[in-house]
C-alpha cells in the first residue's frame, strides 16, 4: 500500500472483527433441524480460514493463491446467508442445497427473489442483485488455473501504451517466485473487506435495531465506493480484477 493508508482500510479493520462476532453469533443459535444447522456455522468457519490463509500468501507474494482461495468465499457467503437471513423457507432451502439440489448460482438466484430485495442499494446505487452479480463475476475467472490467474503471479512495474501507428505496446514484468506486488496485495485485501462489507449488509438486513453497527458498514461501503481500483458505477466489475492496471503513463495504481 501506499504511504497514506486508504480510507476502507482503516474503517474495515474496526468494522470486520465486528462483522464475524455478530455472524458467528447468529449462525451458532440458529433454530434448524440438525441435518442442516451447523452448515452455516460450518461456511463461516471456512471463510474466517480461507481468509487467514489467503492473507498470509497475499503477504507473501502468493497473489495467485490468495485470489484463488479468496474466490472459494463468494459461494460460502450464500450458505451463511441462509443461516442469518430468517426468511421462513431458509431452511427448507439449505435442505435442498445440502441434497446437492441447488447449485450455487441456482442459490444466489434464490436469495434475489426472496432475500435481497430488503438490502435496498449495493456501492453505488445499483439494486443489491447487480451488486451481488458483478461481485461474484469479478472473481469467478479465478475459480480454475488459467491465463487470468497465472498473471497474478508475476509483478508489475510498467506499461507503455503504443505511441506511433506502427508500434506495439509493451510492459516490464517482474517473473519470479513470490513477486510481490504493492498493487496487487492491496487489490486483494480490498476484496476482502468487500466480503466483510456483503456479510455485515446481510446481517444488518436480519437485525436492522444495531443502528450503530449499520452506520459502520454504511461508512465502510462509502469509503469502498471511493477506491480508486473499483469504477462500479461507470464499467462493469469484470475490469477491476484484471491482473494488469496501470496508469495512462505506464506507472502502476497506488492506493
Amino acid at each position: 500500500m501506499s504511504s497514506s493508508t486508504p480510507e476502507w482500510f482503516t474503517i474495515c479493520e474496526d468494522a470486520t472483527p465486528q462483522v464475524m462476532e455478530r455472524v458467528g453469533r447468529t449462525v451458532t443459535a440458529n433454530a434448524m433441524v440438525l441435518q442442516v444447522k451447523s452448515a452455516p456455522m460450518l461456511a463461516h468457519w471456512f471463510v474466517l480460514d480461507t481468509l487467514l490463509l489467503a492473507n498470509q500468501a497475499n503477504r507473501e507474494g502468493m497473489h495467485a493463491n490468495a485470489l484463488a482461495l479468496t474466490r472459494q468465499c463468494v459461494e460460502a457467503i450464500s450458505v451463511i446467508e441462509l443461516g442469518v437471513c430468517g426468511h421462513p423457507d431458509a431452511e427448507a432451502t439449505l435442505l435442498k442445497w445440502d441434497a446437492d439440489e441447488l447449485t450455487p448460482g441456482k442459490l444466489r438466484a434464490w436469495l434475489q427473489a426472496n432475500v435481497w430485495q430488503r438490502y435496498g442499494v449495493g456501492l453505488w446505487n445499483e439494486p443489491w442483485f447487480t451488486f451481488m452479480r458483478e461481485f461474484a463475476g469479478a472473481v469467478q475467472p479465478y475459480a480454475h488455473y488459467g491465463r487470468a490467474l497465472a498473471q497474478w503471479q508475476v509483478r508489475l512495474l510498467s506499461f507503455h501504451d503504443a505511441d506511433q501507428p506502427d508500434t506495439g505496446s509493451h510492459a516490464i514484468i517482474e517473473m519470479r517466485p513470490h513477486a510481490y506486488d504493492a498493487q496487487k496485495a492491496t487489490r486483494i485485501t480490498l476484496f476482502h473487506a468487500l466480503l466483510s462489507y456483503v456479510l455485515g449488509r446481510v446481517w444488518t438486513a436480519a437485525n436492522p435495531a444495531d443502528t450503530e453497527f449499520a452506520i459502520l458498514i454504511a461508512r465502510l461501503g462509502l469509503a469502498l465506493g471511493k477506491s480508486r481500483y473499483l469504477d462500479g458505477h461507470q464499467t462493469d466489475w469484470g475490469q477491476q480484477f484484471w491482473a494488469m492496471v496501470w496508469e495512462r503513463g505506464g506507472g502502476t495504481i497506488l492506493e
